[in-house]
C-alpha cells in the first residue's frame, strides 16, 4: 500500500476548493462587466482588480489558462480606457474563456 504525500495531498486540496469557487468568480467578473457596461464608477478599477487577483492565483492552483487569459483582459482594461459594445463583447467572451477554462481544469 502507497504512503500518501501530505503535500500532494494538500495541493490537491487547495485545488479543489480553488476549483470549487469558481462559478462564484465568474459570476463576480460577470457582475463587475455589467457593472463597467452600465457605465457605474468605479466599475473599471474593480473589474481590473477582479482579473489581477486571478490572473496571480489561477497558474499557481493549477489553471494557467485562466491565468493567461485574466492576465491578457487586466493589462487591457489597463490599456485601453474608452469602452465601446466591441471591448465589452471582447472582454465577456474572455470571461467565457476564464469558465470553461475552469471546466477543463476540474479538480484532480
Amino acid at each position: 500500500r502507497a504512503v500518501s504525500d501530505p503535500v500532494a495531498e494538500a495541493l490537491r486540496e487547495l485545488r479543489r476548493e480553488y476549483h470549487a469557487e469558481a462559478p462564484a468568480r465568474v459570476a463576480e467578473l460577470e457582475r463587475g462587466l455589467a457593472a463597467l457596461a452600465a457605465g457605474e464608477d468605479g466599475a473599471e478599477t474593480d473589474l481590473t482588480v477582479l482579473f489581477h487577483r486571478l490572473a496571480g492565483s489561477g497558474g499557481a492552483y493549477g489553471f494557467p489558462q485562466v491565468s493567461a487569459t485574466a492576465r491578457a483582459l487586466e493589462r487591457r482594461l489597463r490599456r485601453e480606457p474608452h469602452w465601446t459594445p466591441a471591448r465589452l463583447a471582447e472582454v465577456q467572451a474572455g470571461i467565457k474563456e476564464i469558465a470553461e477554462a475552469f471546466t477543463k481544469g476540474g479538480p484532480a
